[in-house]
């Protein structure tokens, strides 16, 4: 059965989506997510995406593949009249007790991205997205036509994403470069299959749902995507930090991000992008 063939991707959406359901627990309860800072009045969305954004308070917001809400929420605290919706039951549910534990207006609603016109709605002033959402979308074609069906005329897209040529690089050392080897290309063809028992917020945790499927999306294809779905490119900027390891051996600066080691060559490590529904 071909990797692009409908009955293989919904089976792998299908797996995709166990996984997600399984660490939702996990990940409230971890300090990765900084849930308990979030609690006590932190914001926890990164000083990148903070600064990119600006001035939100007023706007309706529509965030997608949203988890269990962390984000969505903090994007609600910066004054936004805001949506998540994710596919994951389970993350809808933990983000609706947040949200009336912190006592933080917002809507959750379940669905797969192309479901957002319809269980969310259309019309609205920003549509974001950001942090390893593009992976776990096999058409980013019909991603960025449903960003564009729910933007009202001048509405404006955000995201902020890891890069995608960090899928080139493994690394057989913990030194940062030590011995980096390309191992896959940076044009890939259909859905990437792993095996992972361990969870990246909680690696001492062991998953029942192990299996995942991954598809690459190269920057070309994401902005010719959302181009050609009507919108017009405000930025694409490309960042040397990261909110993960992305590769071994990067270090930890604050409570935000991962860099090179001081002196050490820095690949792109992630980018962003602005765009307004014209």
């Amino acid at each position: 059965m071909s990797d692009t063939s409908p009955d293989s991707i919904t089976k792998a959406l299908a797996d995709n989506r166990a996984r997600w359901d399984e660490v939702v627990d996990i990940h409230v309860g971890s300090d990765f997510y900084r849930v308990e800072e979030f609690k006590s009045g932190e914001t926890s969305l990164d000083p990148l995406i903070l600064s990119e954004l600006g001035d939100i308070s007023g706007l309706r917001l529509l965030h997608l593949q949203c988890h269990f809400g962390l984000d969505t929420l903090s994007l609600a605290r910066a004054g936004a009249d805001v949506t998540g919706l994710d596919f994951s039951s389970k993350a809808i549910e933990a983000a609706n007790r947040l949200a009336a534990e912190t006592n933080t207006k917002s809507r959750f609603v379940e669905g797969r991205v192309e479901d957002a016109p319809i269980v969310a709605g259309t019309d609205f002033d920003l549509v974001f997205t950001s942090w390893g959402v593009l992976m776990w979308l096999p058409d980013i074609t019909r991603w960025a036509e449903t960003i564009a069906a729910c933007l009202r005329p001048g509405g404006r897209f955000y995201i902020a994403e890891g890069h995608p040529a960090l899928w080139m690089f493994e690394d057989t050392k913990e030194a940062y470069l030590e011995n980096m080897h390309i191992v896959r290309s940076y044009f890939l063809d259909g859905a990437q299959h792993w095996e992972n028992i361990h969870d990246y917020a909680e690696p001492g945790v062991s998953l029942t749902h192990h299996r995942s499927h991954e598809w690459q999306h190269g920057i070309g294809e994401v902005v010719t995507a959302l181009a050609s779905a009507g919108l017009r490119i405000d930025f694409l900027h490309e960042h040397d930090k990261l909110v993960w390891p992305g590769i071994p051996g990067m270090v930890k600066t604050d409570n935000h991000y991962y860099r090179a080691p001081e002196g050490a060559p820095r690949p792109p490590m992630a980018y962003s992008i602005s765009a307004r529904k014209v």
